[in-house]
């Protein structure tokens, strides 16, 4: 499970690449929905600002028509009383009749220039000559607005409409004046595509930066308005609408132009701000679209492509560590390409088994003919053996039927080693201490000694073939100089075979001959040395004497060549 899950996330892995390759062709399309919607988002934000502003336009229109048709009255009536006709109307029946007209307005007079004002539409006299307004309006005969948060009059936020009034001969005689009634009326909310804007605060104020009408009387414009601005640095900004970024929020600051000299500003927030409705929301979309496209894409690849590619390989894994060939599902819907890459695979497959079957008939026959030829060499070793026997009885030279013994004693244990390795399985290791068994009861019977002459400790090793021989003649070398002595007590002769981390350890004790001393070097007694030293290089071994009070042990060492293979 976790060997399958660690393939599957590899970054080698076919999945993972072309999940990489999808990834990076699908780049450029995310990177363009991003694009897109910020320009969208862009396009929201100038849409928001100018509907924002329009909404708080929208809301004073019905201020701003007042307004016009409070001026378009006033000049009416600035006509009428300048120029008064006979048996007409009163100023105050006038001034009265205007009054009904505009529901909206509070008091409609004629102030003169004297100050005393006795035509009025409340039916009541006002003494203005003291009044500051008065004065400053008197120096300069023209139609004008006027904005006072408390009016003489009324003592109520008022827009005055005023109109000066000339007689025939062109003589200034005083003013029109209608009081307006002024309330700064709240926008409605405006929805964009992302969020709900909702108007926290608004207020009108002159351009001079004094505030009429507020929505929230208490609050200092100060800390109402973002941005750290003081009111009266927004009649720059008038007709316009802009973000203003806080720490943690966004507003919108809008100021509208109701008529001249008079503004109205408004603060706007979103219904909510989270992560979501400004960042997440807008993205969302596109984010979606672009991961459709990518799992859409990776779920082609891996039904198309990936799964059978995984199925191919998982069965050619399994067929190299079980040699089972295992069915490959669903391989008819692959495409083409996969399709005759199992074909392939398949055909080597067969390729391998037939093979493999045919070396392996070719391995049986070897070892049938390695067996056989064991078996006629044992047998032709043997003959060659009993022909020396025969010289050797027909020999009176001593000496010469001691060559013969030593020649006849080696061809024997050649003999025993072919017979054993016919004996055996025929594998390419065989038992070595089964071999040496064998060699040591073939020297004692030539040799006529006693069976408990010679003792074994021969551990089960298994070496090559190809060993055996070197190791089997090293052996009767060995032990045939100590069979040749005679008068050998029971167990005087001590045979070891042994493997420790890779080295055997072969030893023949027994005891002391003069083939086996140092100084025998020279002429036929220095042979046997001699031989062993060739054995031990056959084997790429080493071979050592030891003579130790009265007893030879002769120890040859080497490593194992190829590793044990268990059948």
């Amino acid at each position: 499970m976790i060997r399958h899950l660690t393939a599957f996330l590899s970054f080698s892995s076919l999945g993972v690449r072309l999940g990489s390759t999808i990834i990076l062709a699908l780049m450029p399309l995310g990177v363009l929905s991003v694009v897109q919607t910020r320009d969208a988002l862009h396009q929201v934000d100038t849409t928001t600002l100018k509907g924002v502003g329009g909404s708080a336009l929208q809301a004073m229109r019905v201020q701003i028509e007042v307004i016009k048709e409070a001026q378009v009255s006033a000049r009416i009536l600035a006509s009428v009383i300048g120029r008064p006709s006979a048996g007409g109307p009163s100023c105050v029946q006038q001034v009265s009749s205007v009054k009904r007209e505009i529901p909206q307005s509070t008091v409609v007079a004629f102030v003169p220039t004297s100050g005393l004002v006795t035509c009025a539409s409340t039916g009541k006299v006002y003494d203005l000559s003291e009044n500051p307004e008065f004065v400053e309006m008197m120096k300069l005969p023209l139609p004008s607005l006027i904005y006072d948060a408390h009016g003489q009059i009324s003592n109520e936020a008022i827009v005055g409409v005023r109109h000066p009034v000339f007689d025939d001969d062109g003589t200034f005689m005083g003013f029109v004046v209608i009081s307006l009634a002024y309330s700064a009326l709240s926008p409605g909310n405006y929805v964009d595509s992302v969020a709900m804007w909702n108007p926290v605060y608004f207020a009108s104020f002159t351009g001079d930066g004094k505030v009429l009408v507020s929505s929230q009387p208490d609050l200092p414009p100060e800390e109402a308005i973002p941005g750290d601005q003081a009111i009266s640095d927004l009649v720059a900004s008038a007709d316009t609408a802009y973000f203003v970024e806080d720490d943690d929020s966004r507003s919108i600051l809008s100021v509208v132009t109701v008529a001249r000299n008079l503004f109205l500003v408004s603060v706007w927030q979103p219904d909510s701000t989270s992560f979501w409705t400004d960042v997440a929301v807008p993205y969302l979309m596109p984010v979606l679209t672009w991961v459709a496209a990518l799992a859409a894409a990776a779920f082609a690849s891996n039904r198309l492509v990936v799964r059978h590619v995984r199925a191919l390989s998982r069965s050619m894994t399994d067929y190299v560590s079980s040699r089972q060939r295992m069915q490959i599902p669903d391989m008819e819907g692959a495409p083409d390409e996969i399709q005759r890459l199992h074909a392939a695979y398949e055909g080597m497959i067969r390729t391998i088994e037939q093979e493999e079957a045919e070396l392996q008939n070719l391995v049986v026959d070897k070892d049938v003919l390695i067996r056989e030829v064991s078996h006629r060499s044992g047998n032709s070793l043997q003959i060659i053996a009993s022909i020396m026997r025969m010289y050797r009885r027909e020999a009176a030279d001593q000496k010469l039927r001691s060559v013969l013994d030593g020649l006849i004693n080696r061809v024997i244990a050649l003999s025993s080693t072919h017979t054993s390795l016919y004996t055996l399985s025929g594998q390419r290791d065989v038992s070595v201490d089964v071999i040496l068994s064998n060699v040591i009861k073939r020297l004692k019977e030539i040799h006529g000694v006693a069976l408990a002459v010679a003792s074994k400790r021969l551990q089960p090793v298994q070496i090559d073939a190809e060993v055996a021989v070197p190791l089997a003649l090293a052996l009767a070398e060995a032990i045939g100089c100590y069979f040749s002595r005679g008068g050998l007590g029971t167990d005087e002769v001590l045979v070891t075979l042994s493997e420790t981390d890779g080295t055997i350890h072969l030893s023949v004790e027994g005891p002391e001959v003069a083939e086996l001393r140092p100084q025998a070097d020279q002429g036929l007694v220095s042979l046997p040395q001699r031989m062993l030293k060739q054995f031990a290089a056959q084997l790429s071994g080493t071979v050592s004497i030891r003579l130790e009070e009265g007893r030879a042990s002769v120890n040859l060492v080497f490593p194992r060549r190829s590793p044990l293979r268990r059948t």
